[in-house]
């Protein structure tokens, strides 16, 4: 046991006559099996000491606790001091440390750090790259549901164990500014660090823009021992920028002298060909995923991709096969003779981001779907009812995750940018999405915009099966029908 808390300030509340041999951690209870130990962490919801009743029966051996409880039951108990942001060390302590053995690579930002995560999967091979994020885990073909872009550090070690169990070599994964602050990553050190950029969101958690990027700069103070320069950096952003000048590593953009520079020459129907600079190093490319903020997420994979040693001829190969993560730039394409996009920017960046790369494209109307997240910052809402009106030609107010506030609070609040007569206001989702397939013409272009890969819609603190494709290919049909 001394072994598993090295490094940690403990206290031994009660012992046990004869040490256990313990088989795992855990800290959800439902999940203890004979011999675990079980860690009661203290949640926003709820406190894991009302569990170890529950865990107990189910086997567990030791508890872990944060609060000098009272040692109820016939267990070990140890109090841990600030046992949350200790969790991962723990937990690589009773594991054996395995994220030693993976090269970990860290992407964060406000924008674009899935699908990037993607593209450096697909870059680095499948067959040796975990990958963490929001749309889900992924450990070679083993694919996790994922509750949070970033999980528990328990849960990452345990990761990093499976993925050198099934040989993985990499492991890519979004920190978000979350994690970063509460401590869900400080056991790890990262062979490369990346952030994408830094816009308005999460100030709900992080009250200013400076502390939320001081989050984000914590990143870059986490690099493991000679990996210190391993930095990619997006120096359009002025974010990065300030974080290039105290770390120095790969630049890129499209606007500023980064040593990894792309220009969009022309757009297709299916990709855009692209103009890349590697330092001295031109060539031309075509890329089969649109978009002017996915030329940065190229870019940025690009630039990691170098890092690690890949050869630039192997890297742009293959990223002319890149695709696009789910809900990202997602087409639902059921024959109609519009266009149907399904894409996750739910910050006002984001969404300015794709309606700007759409309006590229236009030679009908942009029909565009949105609404806002209850319970999360809503400084946001008016900013993006003010961005769909301009960069729309019909913006169609809705409901996104209401949670437990008033979905029409929510509307009222996204309203109050929207100064024009081009939006209409339909609160449930699913007749929003109908709204749009019933008045779009030919070569029109809808998005809709903020939940993407999420298959479910959160009313109060109750999920129900949503799924923004189904709902379009639904209606699609049944206006095909119709014709």
């Amino acid at each position: 046991m001394e072994k598993f808390l090295n490094g940690l300030e403990y206290e031994i509340l009660k012992d046990v006559a004869k040490e256990e041999e313990y088989t795992g951690i855990e800290y959800d209870s439902r999940k203890i099996k004979t011999g675990d130990i079980f860690v009661a962490l203290e949640g926003a919801v709820s406190d894991g000491h009302n569990y170890i009743e529950q865990a107990v029966k189910n086997g567990a051996k030791c508890v872990l606790v944060s609060k000098k409880v009272e040692a109820a039951f016939p267990v070990k108990y140890i109090w841990i001091k600030d046992l949350r942001k200790k969790l991962g060390v723990l937990a690589s302590n009773f594991y054996n440390w395995p994220q030693k053995k993976l090269k970990i690579i860290g992407i964060t930002g406000t924008n674009g750090k899935t699908t990037t995560t993607y593209l450096i999967e697909s870059i680095l091979g499948s067959d040796k790259t975990a990958r963490i994020g929001t749309v889900e885990y992924k450990i070679g073909d083993e694919v996790i549901e994922a509750p949070n872009t970033t999980p528990e550090s328990l849960d990452i070690v345990k990761m990093c164990k499976r993925s050198v169990e099934k040989g993985m070599e990499y492991l890519v994964m979004e920190v978000s500014s979350h994690a970063l602050d509460l401590g869900r990553v400080d056991m790890l050190e990262f062979d490369v660090s990346m952030f994408t950029n830094l816009t308005l969101d999460h100030l709900d958690f992080h009250k200013t823009m400076e502390d939320y990027f001081q989050a984000k700069r914590k990143l870059f103070t986490m690099m493991k021992k000679g990996c210190e320069k391993n930095c990619v950096i997006n120096i359009d952003d002025l974010y990065g920028k300030r974080l290039s000048s105290e770390f120095g590593g790969i630049s890129y953009g499209m606007h500023n002298e980064g040593r990894v520079r792309g220009k969009i020459v022309e757009f297709h129907g299916d990709g855009q060909e692209v103009e890349l600079h590697i330092d001295a190093f031109s060539t031309r490319t075509k890329l089969a995923i649109l978009g002017r903020y996915n030329v940065y997420n190229v870019l940025g994979a690009i630039s990691i991709a170098l890092l690690l040693g890949i050869e630039r001829e192997t890297v742009l190969e293959r990223i002319k096969e890149l695709k696009g993560a789910p809900g990202r730039y997602e087409l639902v394409n059921c024959g109609q003779d519009f266009t149907v996009i399904v894409d996750y920017s739910h910050t006002g960046d984001a969404l300015e981001n794709i309606l700007k790369s759409i309006n590229e494209l236009k030679k009908g109307k942009i029909i565009t779907v949105f609404g806002c997240g209850g319970d999360r910052d809503p400084s946001k809402r008016p900013v993006m009812g003010e961005i769909a009106e301009r960069l729309s030609d019909i913006a169609i107010v809705t409901s996104d995750n209401p949670r437990t506030e008033d979905p029409h609070k929510i509307v009222e609040q996204v309203l109050e940018g929207m100064k024009g007569k081009n939006h209409i206001v339909e609160e449930d989702r699913d007749h929003a999405i109908s709204k749009a397939v019933e008045l779009a013409e030919e070569k029109d272009i809808i998005l809709i915009a903020g939940k993407g890969h999420e298959t479910y819609q959160i009313l109060g603190r109750k999920k129900i099966h949503f799924d923004d494709r189904e709902i379009a290919r639904r209606e699609i049909v049944k206006k095909k029908k119709m014709k």
